[in-house]
Parts: C-alpha cells; sequence; structure tokens
C-alpha cells in the first residue's frame, strides 16, 4: 500500500513496523498438484520499503521468492500480478523468470524520486507490473487517477495467449487514502474489462485493492450472487469456508483470509465468472523479510474444460514443458480452445503416450506401462490415479490404442517394437492387457516398410466393424490397412501421396460430428491440418486449423 510512501514524509521509523508480524497456514490449502490448472500469484512487494540492510540480499530475496511461484516443481503460476515493484526489482525478475513469460511495468514515481531526502527504490522508477506466461500479442497502461489522488494511479495490462486460450490480464493497486476514490479506481477500472469481456475475451485482476470484501469498494468486481456485488467477477478464495461471516450461507462469500499483516484482506485475484469455475485461493504465511503483506496464490479453470465423454474427439498435446493440453473437436473441423490436463508428461519421461477412450496409456522411459484413467469430475490426468499395466516395454517404436480389434469387446494395444514387429496386447476385463500376440504381415510386407503408423478407428466404416490403421512409407505414400475384427488387417490400398510433409499425424476421432473418423497432421512449420474422413476409406481436401511448436507429441 503506498501510503508507506505517504507516512515516509513524517516518519521514516515507520517502515520497520510495517515488515512485524506473521500469519499462519490454513488447512484448506490449494496444492500444485491438485489445484484448478489455471494459476495466479498477487502479492504487493513492497519494494521500496521493506528493504533492510541496504546491501542487496533482500532483494535477491524477493526476487527468488516470485520466481519460485513460476517453477516447474512449485505452484507453475501462469500469471504474476506485483504491486509496489521498483523498475530494477522487475527487471530482475523477467530475467530470472522460466522462458515464456513477458511483462508489462506501469511506472507510477519516476526514477530519481526523493521523499524526505531519501531516493525511492534507490534511484528507479516506482510503480507496478503484471507478468502471464504466454505469446504477448498486446499491452495497456490504464490511467484510474479520478483527481485528488496524490500519486498516479495506474494498472498495466497485458494481452496475451495463455494455454491457448487469448486473455487480458491487469495488475490494480488501488487509492489507499480516501474510499472515494479508491471506488473511482474501481469503476474506471471495471469499465474498461467489461468492454474486453462484452468482445469475448476473458479478464483476470490481481493485486491490492486497498479495501475489505464487505466495502463499496469491491462492489464493482464481485459478482451480484456475492452480498450485493454489482460486478461480474469471481474472486478466487470466496469459497473458503473457513473465512465465511456469518449470515452466509452460500458456497461463494465475500470473505477470504486475511492478506495484510493486520488481519485484513486487502489483496484479491478476480476473474471474469462467465469464463472460469473451480477457483481456489490461499494466502501463504507472511515473509516479513520481502513484504507486509501475504503472498496470495489462487487457481481457476477453464468453463468449458469439464469432464471428457468416452468418445469424445479432438487432440491431445504434450507442450515443451511437459504440460498435457486436450482440444475437442467443433462442428466444421475446428478445435475449441486448450483444456490443461495435467503436468509432468514431457517425452523424456514418458516416451510414448496414446489415447484410449477417456484413459491415457503411456510407456516410461525405463519400459513401463502405465494406464492413466481420466478424473471423472475433471477431466484431468494425474499420478494419483495411474495404474501399472505391465512392463518390458523399452523397446517400443510405436504404441497405438485402436479399440477392440479382436471383436472380443476389450480394448486392445497395438505396439511396434525397434524390430519391425507389431504385436497385438488383448485387452482384459479387469482394464489390463493379455501377453503379446504377433500381427502377421499383411499380403507379406514387413510392417517396418511404413515409417509412421496410426490408428484412426473404424476409419473405412466396412462391414468387419474393426479399427483399421493408416501407414505411411518413406516416398509419402499413404495407405489403408483394414482391420478383419479377428486381430489382424487386410492387404494395404494406397490413398494418399505426398504425406512426407507430415513429421506428426493424429487420430483425432470424429473431429466435425459427422459420423466418421478424421485425423490432422502438422507439417515441419507447426501448422495443423485436418483432414475430414468420407466413411469410405477416403478423405475430403485438406483445411487449416493453428499453428503449434514442432516437435510437440501429438495424439
Amino acid at each position: 500500500m503506498s501510503r508507506r510512501l505517504a507516512a515516509l514524509v513524517s516518519s521514516l521509523v515507520l517502515v520497520v513496523g510495517l515488515g512485524c508480524g506473521t500469519s499462519a497456514a490454513v488447512a484448506d490449502a490449494p496444492q500444485p498438484e491438485t489445484a484448478a490448472p489455471l494459476r495466479f500469484v498477487a502479492y504487493n512487494l513492497c519494494g521500496n520499503m521493506c528493504v533492510a540492510d541496504g546491501t542487496g540480499a533482500d532483494d535477491a530475496h524477493r526476487t527468488a521468492t516470485v520466481v519460485a511461484q513460476a517453477a516447474t516443481g512449485g505452484w507453475r503460476a501462469d500469471y504474476l500480478f506485483l504491486e509496489e515493484v521498483c523498475r530494477y526489482q522487475y527487471d530482475d525478475i523477467a530475467a530470472k523468470l522460466p522462458a515464456g513469460f513477458t511483462g508489462v511495468y506501469a511506472e507510477r514515481l519516476p526514477a530519481g524520486t526523493v521523499i524526505s531526502g531519501r531516493k525511492v527504490c534507490k534511484g528507479s522508477a516506482y510503480g507496478e507490473a503484471v507478468f502471464a506466461r504466454g505469446t504477448k500479442v498486446g499491452e495497456q497502461i490504464l490511467t484510474l487517477t479520478v483527481g485528488a489522488e496524490q500519486e498516479p494511479i495506474k494498472s498495466p495490462c497485458v494481452k496475451s495467449w495463455v494455454q491457448n486460450r487469448l486473455t487480458w490480464a491487469c495488475t490494480a493497486h488501488l487509492y489507499w487514502n480516501e474510499a472515494a476514490l479508491r471506488e473511482g479506481n474501481a469503476r474506471k477500472l471495471t469499465d474498461q474489462t467489461r468492454a474486453w469481456e462484452a468482445a469475448g475475451l476473458p479478464v483476470i485482476i490481481g493485486g491490492d485493492f486497498n479495501g475489505q470484501p464487505g466495502t463499496t469498494t469491491t462492489d464493482a468486481f464481485y459478482s451480484p450472487g456475492t452480498q450485493q456485488g454489482s460486478g461480474d467477477m469471481t474472486e478466487v478464495d470466496e469459497t473458503d469456508g473457513d473465512h465465511f461471516p456469518s449470515g452466509c450461507t452460500s458456497g461463494h462469500c465475500r470473505s477470504g483470509e486475511p492478506t495484510f499483516h493486520d488481519g485484513r484482506k486487502l489483496d484479491y485475484i478476480f476473474v471474469t465468472s462467465r469464463f472460469f469455475r473451480e477457483v481456489v485461493g490461499d494466502a501463504l504465511p507472511q515473509d516479513a523479510t520481502v513484504s507486509d503483506h501475504r503472498l496470495l496464490r489462487g487457481g481457476a479453470a477453464w468453463a468449458d474444460c469439464g469432464a471428457l465423454s468416452p468418445g469424445a474427439a479432438g487432440l491431445f498435446r504434450i507442450d515443451a514443458a511437459g504440460l498435457l493440453y486436450h482440444y475437442a473437436g467443433q462442428a466444421g473441423g475446428t478445435l475449441a480452445g486448450a483444456c490443461k490436463r495435467g503436468y509432468g508428461w514431457a517425452p523424456s519421461y514418458l516416451t510414448h503416450v496414446a489415447r484410449q477412450g477417456t484413459t491415457l496409456v503411456a510407456v516410461d522411459r525405463d519400459g513401463v506401462l502405465w494406464r492413466y484413467p481420466a478424473d471423472p469430475a475433471n477431466g484431468r490426468y494425474t499420478g494419483g490415479t495411474k495404474v501399472r499395466a505391465g512392463s518390458g516395454f523399452g523397446g517400443t517404436e510405436t504404441l497405438l490404442a485402436p479399440g477392440d480389434i479382436d471383436g472380443d469387446g476389450q480394448p486392445d494395444l497395438v505396439v511396434r517394437d525397434r524390430q519391425g514387429t507389431l504385436s497385438r496386447y488383448p485387452g482384459t476385463a479387469a482394464g489390463g492387457y493379455g501377453p503379446p500376440i504377433a500381427i502377421p504381415a499383411a499380403a507379406g510386407v514387413p510392417w517396418s516398410t511404413y515409417d509412421l503408423l496410426f490408428s484412426p478407428g473404424d476409419f473405412a466404416r466396412d462391414a468387419a466393424d474393426a479399427p483399421d490403421l493408416i501407414g505411411r512409407t518413406a516416398d509419402g505414400a499413404l495407405w489403408l490397412l483394414r482391420g478383419d475384427g479377428r486381430g489382424g488387417f487386410g492387404p494395404a490400398t494406397q490413398i494418399g501421396t505426398d504425406w512426407q510433409i507430415y513429421p506428426a499425424i493424429a487420430a483425432a476421432g470424429d473431429v466435425d460430428g459427422d459420423g466418421n473418423q478424421d485425423f490432422i497432421g502438422r507439417d515441419t512449420t507447426g501448422t495443423l491440418w485436418f483432414y475430414r474422413g468420407d466413411g469410405n476409406g477416403g478423405y475430403a481436401a485438406r483445411s487449416q486449423l493453428v499453428t503449434w511448436p514442432d516437435g510437440e507429441p501429438l495424439f
């Protein structure tokens, strides 16, 4: 809170008192392994006033504290909302965050500002900042000043693709001295964010609002369902029953854990209600060596990312950080927005992954086969649900989960090893797999002939009513091998040429909902192309989808 700077004019001694006190952790703290997939952090860094020794040690600890919230082994934050941050601190944090973060800094006091004979921020600028983990496509610095504030009130905002969704995110630091001015700041901020929401863009606001949950300052943000709110947003900690006020009987109340050292809640993370669900929040214990505020964590899920149905079409993708995403199919042959379904799926650990209904099957680097059933409530995949399904798969070159290829009603696995042998692992009623059975080469053509194999289900929709295979040879020819329903495949029929342009081809199910199986290819530029199956072993001309980094696993 920049009341600190005003207080400095009359007393520099007050600085020491603002760093005192701690708050205990609470039992409902969300954990990185289980919290909703989109993660936020809001933290008033007290960057000018809480540096004690002048050696830089406090600054180093402050930077490390923020960066740790974005680390793979920690909270893995996607957005960071930082208040009272010196420009040199912002630059240090920006340099040390994991790859992929972009930021915006809003200067509130210029470099060289002196108060009571002391340089603010060691002579650098002073203000607020926002970071987002994703490609930045725009930014704005909103001026929220309404007239009589002692300092300009500014909000840095970043427009970026995060988890393959376009969002706006803004850091708020509302005025600290007069409630009427603070309420004016809030109205100016929500006027802009509502315009973005009306254009179909989700908005996240985090920061120090200098007002408690029951005040008129926060009315502008809370949705009407939370005790006379007049906004359209949900606060991440409004579901924390440990802090509900008396008389609030709903599951969402204007409350939350205290975030300031004197027991008040001043820090918030708000998300547009219609775009998000499963909000959760937690204020960490105060670290007085960094700030007089507690760091506020928050999480949310995209509103359209629910449980997966067994036959749901779409594409799974694993990014460079090992995060697992699913993109549902849509009418017209397009893909919906990304739904983050898990983490820890990096190819360095899981070398092969295939989808079998709502279950994912994977081979790890030790050759162990695992089944990952989706959480029925939210469609996510975690280590807590995985089941060991076999071992000795270290020689796997291709892993396919085509469905029931032998007609016994159980989904099977098909594996090609590095020697070119193709084997069927019959599915069992218990959800496991029996011993491998070699699949004879179709018409004597070795399985090693194909540099790529995938299974789009019953692509031909013929009398056998069985999953088929599609193979590509080195010259780019595409071949259909029709399943016979008895665990084998018929002679190859050529169905295409020039497919060598695709390093990856994925069976995505019935993407467009016309009843036929489709597939998607990714070219060397990372562009994805949709191929609509015709239900007779062929496909229509391709249509362009999106562009993703080359080399990422698709299935």
